[in-house]
């Protein structure tokens, strides 16, 4: 008969690739997480691992099970929940990751809201880049987080959220209007205020770049959103962020919005959560909220698709230094 805990530490060995940081995760010890495995083995009647140079490596059978064995812990799991339900155990903890694109965006008011419904619920918000995001929510040190899409984590499974536009933001001292679609091609090269090299958003937009054949006239490598926001605001830099963190400045008033245009430049978001876990209750509400806050945003700005192509030429740099 195949035991819980056998199931429990193959899905770590699995996703951990190994045997050290599985013992670390489940609060074992390694000795005691070979036998597991070995015991599991021979209940199964096949070789589940091999060790290579990188790493644990499941075999053929293993990838196999760990397929079967996700569902049995997401049914354990969702069981111990629907207990706490039943007795009335609306406390504990949620512990979600957000990157720093959605510092301006609606999460103080989806977070104010959950805090009064869920009083006795605890809240721990992480901001962090979507690589360190993946690798927690992977660990189960996160219910959820909101990152890019991801093909190359285990231990995750992701859900579609929205796709959020592109927009090159200056200074009200530009001589284009305000929500006026440029092509970077057609400006007088820019003064770019770019992410670090550790931001994902960094490759894509150096790739951005490089597809239009086009360089900055300057760059300053920042990965603070509000300092980005504030030096935008009070200099000739420029920068270009997601509609998710422009929200605040549709009005124009502090900064100007261009949506980038040939070709658009867009960004998708997806929700992760453990494989191996059912979330909360509290946790999904609070999920399901962001999302559909992030969904709101995103859809607010659909109606930019329709306006008209820019003037020909645009010279936003000459008229930021006149």
């Amino acid at each position: 008969m195949i035991k819980l805990q056998q199931i429990l530490t193959f899905v770590a060995v699995y996703q951990e690739r190994s045997f050290t940081a599985a013992a670390e995760r489940i609060h074992a010890t390694q000795s005691g997480v070979s036998m597991q495995i070995k015991e599991l083995e021979e209940r199964v009647g096949a070789r589940l691992f091999e060790r290579s140079p990188r790493g644990v490596e499941a075999t053929a059978a293993g990838r196999k099970l760990y397929t079967h064995a996700l569902e049995v812990v997401r049914q354990v799991d969702g069981l111990r929940e629907e207990m706490r339900l039943i007795r009335g155990e609306f406390t504990g903890r949620v512990s979600m990751g957000v990157m720093p694109t959605f510092a301006r965006s609606s999460l103080a008011e989806v977070l104010a809201q959950f805090a009064t419904e869920w009083p006795y619920v605890d809240l721990h918000v992480v901001e962090d880049y979507s690589v360190e995001l993946i690798e927690m929510v992977s660990r189960e040190q996160l219910d959820f987080a909101i990152v890019p899409p991801t093909t190359d984590a285990a231990g995750i499974r992701a859900t579609y959220i929205a796709r959020d536009r592109e927009f090159l933001v200056t200074s009200t001292q530009t001589a284009s209007r305000h929500l006026e679609p440029v092509s970077l091609r057609d400006l007088d090269p820019v003064k770019l205020i770019r992410p670090s090299e550790r931001n994902a958003r960094r490759r894509k937009l150096d790739l951005y770049f490089e597809t239009l054949g086009v360089e900055p006239a300057a760059t300053i490598d920042m990965d603070s959103v509000m300092a980005t926001i504030h030096l935008v605001e009070q200099s000739d830099w420029c920068a270009i962020l997601p509609g998710t963190l422009c929200q605040a400045d549709i009005d124009g008033r502090l900064r100007k919005l261009h949506p980038l245009i040939g070709p658009e430049l867009t960004h998708d978001y997806v929700l992760i959560t453990p494989a191996t876990v059912q979330i909360s209750p509290a946790a999904r509400e609070l999920a399901d909220s962001l999302m559909a806050g992030i969904r709101k945003t995103c859809e607010s700005w659909e109606s930019l698709a329709s306006v008209p192509e820019p003037r020909s030429t645009l010279r936003l740099a000459s008229a930021q230094r006149g």
